[in-house]
């Protein structure tokens, strides 16, 4: 049942989980949990849309390391969170990540394995009507009709996978609306914990837009809010102004991760029809793959090398039609063109510009890429902890009296020989290949320092409450339960202790669903 703070109905009695935070992990989590027979209340801190005044909020955090823009653009308060804007791209942990490298995470691994998480991302898969994706990257090949490229050893071409309704708050708005388990109620940002002296925490604090303070109980409260809002949580006293349990950790705000983006340089086909039909994503059942290359784990382990991949942006003076064409093309299909004497131009246009795109699909299953303006190769790349890097609390005060963000993002510098490395070789596999030739950036090559102060942030905020096997080594347990705390669990990217290359969203996904399978296990015993 959807509600907003200021009208729902005071419980009889606690809920069985409380869930902070309605993004892509809270949601997941949440309608696990429901869907399971525990009555569980998910609390969205924004509105059912994304409004400027709850996206104000985010405008107070401060950034004093590297160049964050992500601290203020890849935040959002609303139903679905971060789903909204995101392109719905799923990318599986290899099973390395987990392990011990101390070029990138120090000196221990994470205390779970792949294996933990395995089942777990097939779960992901079923929940975000994903059921008929091809898993297996040569099945996928075959199923597309084109040979496997052939490249060094240390090279791998594979596929990501992305959702077809990459917003979660229209892919579960029945249940998120209907569920008779699942109480979400937004405009519900949650202010402070209360806890015993045993660390567990006894309700949730949230504030209604008029001042009025709600106090929100259950047996056990999962934060889903975002890594930043985590951490800040999480570093605040708990309501009643007491020290909390957790918070001497020394890990706690401590560990901020992103990937770190990178242009590496321009890209010539040799051979055009045979590199766009590699590279060009595809639609195989109606799910989008796009194909990208990634450094092998072998390379990785035997070099003391960082994940790291790359895929190729195929730049357009059409790309503006191509997004106009798709407004349009829903808001038709919705009955919502407002000036219908625009209709014949408009489909002409759009005939225009998704003539060629429909035929490649057709005949190849392919999504044209037109590259007019040329082809850029783009590097994605996995950020070495860096134990300082974090955030800290202000003085500063916002309006629902939460202090304020300072983000300090430090990035140790050893990532450019990964960098310089994988570049060189991809560019030398495609020019033996007889695909492209490549321009490099001349500074991958230098191993130029001065590459790491031109990265860009990827909106992907990880750890501040890392995973370990003690308080010593992190801030939450295997089970992703707050060390201090017997009820209090972190879900999503928050728990990162390393982060590879992928896109965090599915391991955070299927980590939240790990730990609603622990409860519903704990509450069936």
């Amino acid at each position: 049942m959807l509600f907003d703070l200021r009208s729902f109905p005071e419980p009889a009695e606690p809920a069985d989980a409380i869930v902070v935070g309605a993004g892509a992990v809270g949601i997941m989590t949440a309608v696990k949990l429901a869907r399971a027979g525990l009555r569980t209340m998910l609390l969205e801190a924004g509105g059912t849309a994304v409004e400027d005044r709850s996206q104000r909020f985010f405008e107070n955090a401060v950034s004093v390391g590297a160049k964050h823009e992500g601290l203020h653009l890849g935040r959002f308060r609303a139903l679905g969170g971060t789903t909204h804007f995101w392109g719905g791209q799923l990318v599986a942990f290899d099973p390395h990540l987990f392990e011990v490298r101390p070029w990138v995470n120090e000196a221990h691994g994470w205390p779970i394995s792949a294996a933990d998480v395995a089942p777990f991302y097939s779960e992901v898969l079923a929940l975000a009507g994903m059921d008929k994706a091809v898993a297996d990257d040569a099945a996928l090949i075959r199923r597309l009709r084109q040979p496997m490229p052939t490249l060094s050893g240390e090279l791998q071409y594979f596929f990501t996978r992305w959702v077809p309704q990459p917003s979660f708050a229209h892919h579960f708005a029945r249940e998120l609306r209907e569920s008779p388990n699942l109480s979400c109620i937004v405009n519900a940002p949650v202010t402070a914990l209360a806890a015993d002296a045993q660390g567990r925490v006894t309700h949730v604090e949230a504030r209604a837009a008029d001042g009025s303070v709600r106090r929100l109980a259950a047996n056990h409260v999962v934060l889903a809010n975002g890594t930043i809002e985590i951490a800040r949580l999480l570093l605040m006293p708990l309501a009643d102004g007491r020290a909390a349990p957790w918070a001497g950790n020394a890990w706690l705000g401590r560990g901020f991760m992103d990937h770190i983006d990178f242009d590496a340089g321009d890209v010539h086909p040799i051979d055009a029809k045979r590199f766009h039909n590699l590279f060009e994503n595809a639609v195989v059942d109606g799910l989008k793959y796009q194909p990208k290359i990634k450094l092998s784990a072998k390379t990785q382990l035997e070099r003391g090398m960082s994940d790291i991949s790359a895929h190729f942006l195929f730049n357009s003076s059409y790309a503006e039609h191509f997004a106009n064409a798709k407004i349009f093309l829903r808001s038709f299909l919705r009955g919502k063109v407002e000036d219908w004497r625009t209709v014949p131009r408009r489909i002409a246009s759009l005939l225009r510009v998704g003539g060629p795109m429909v035929a490649r699909y057709l005949r190849y299953r392919r999504i044209h890429s037109p590259a007019d303006r040329g082809i850029t190769l783009r590097l994605t790349g996995e950020q070495a902890m860096v134990r300082e890097s974090g955030i800290r609390l202000r003085n500063e005060r916002d309006s629902l009296g939460m202090p304020m963000v300072e983000l300090d993002w430090r990035i140790a510098g050893t990532e450019v020989e990964t960098f310089g490395y994988f570049a060189e070789a991809l560019a030398r596999a495609l020019e033996e290949a007889g695909l492209a030739k490549v321009t490099l950036d001349p500074r991958l090559p230098a191993r130029d320092p001065t590459v790491i102060t031109e990265v860009d942030d990827a909106n992907h905020h990880m750890g501040m409450c890392r995973m370990a096997a003690s308080a010593d080594d992190g801030v939450v347990d295997r089970d992703c339960v707050v060390f201090g705390s017997s009820n209090l669990s972190v879900a999503g990217a928050a728990t990162y202790r390393s982060t590879g290359f992928p896109n965090p969203t599915f391991t955070a996904m299927a980590l939240g669903l790990r730990v609603a399978d622990r409860l519903i296990r704990e509450r069936a015993a």
